[in-house]
């Protein structure tokens, strides 16, 4: 149970930051306007992050899937700076 919570309080944290980042590089501006409404939704999304790795059956499984998604998230966001959207 341990293993789980800190997956996703140590895998949850940066893939929230990943997907906030995303969101906002898709909009005008890279999200300028709405910053502070962005910065409020990243506690809620890491929570539910963190409550969702008590889905997995097997905290290994909760690391993997995380840190894939961290993986998929970071090369996204990557990619699309390198593309200068």
């Amino acid at each position: 149970m341990i293993a789980r919570s800190l997956a996703g309080v140590l895998l949850g944290f940066p893939l929230a930051g990943a997907l906030l980042a995303l969101l906002l590089e898709g909009l005008p501006e890279h999200g300028a306007n709405v910053l502070i409404p962005a910065l409020l939704l990243f506690f809620p999304l890491w929570t539910a992050l963190m409550i969702a790795t008590f889905l997995f059956r097997h905290a290994r499984r909760a690391w993997f899937v995380l840190g894939a998604c961290n993986l998929a998230a970071f090369a996204a966001l990557a990619l699309l700076r390198m593309a200068g959207s």
